[in-house]
């Protein structure tokens, strides 16, 4: 089992006054958490949002899993929610500036920091 860290630091999700969700990382790569019409999608933004609340923050992990029993083979991020992690998965991976939006899958799976530090550190 080798999983691949491919990035990991501090995250924001925060509310906007226009009712949107913005996930920051390290504060300086954003993107807006989309509810479309085939499903949730991911899209790069930047930092010109004027914040209403936040509505989580903390310790995030993205991974790239392969052959691990616990988790599908792909992309996956990680918020940390209080004593657990919120799972998303990128099926496609993060979007880029030509590539402005994915896919994301929200599931509602909560993964405990004893698994993340197994899996995941």
């Amino acid at each position: 089992m080798k999983n691949d860290l491919r990035q990991e630091g501090e995250y924001e999700l925060f509310k906007t006054t226009r009712g949107h969700q913005i996930l920051s990382l390290d504060n300086k790569d954003y993107y807006a958490l989309v509810k479309g019409q085939t499903g949730d999608i991911i899209v790069k933004s930047d930092d010109n949002h004027d914040k209403e609340k936040t509505l989580s923050s903390g310790k995030f992990y993205y991974v790239d899993f392969n052959d691990d029993p616990k988790f599908q083979d792909t992309p996956h991020l990680f918020l940390e929610d209080g004593e657990k992690f919120n799972e998303m998965i990128l099926p496609e991976g993060f979007p880029k500036d030509k590539d402005y939006q994915k896919k994301l899958v929200r599931t509602d799976e909560t993964i405990s920091k004893e698994k993340i530090s197994e899996h995941v550190e």
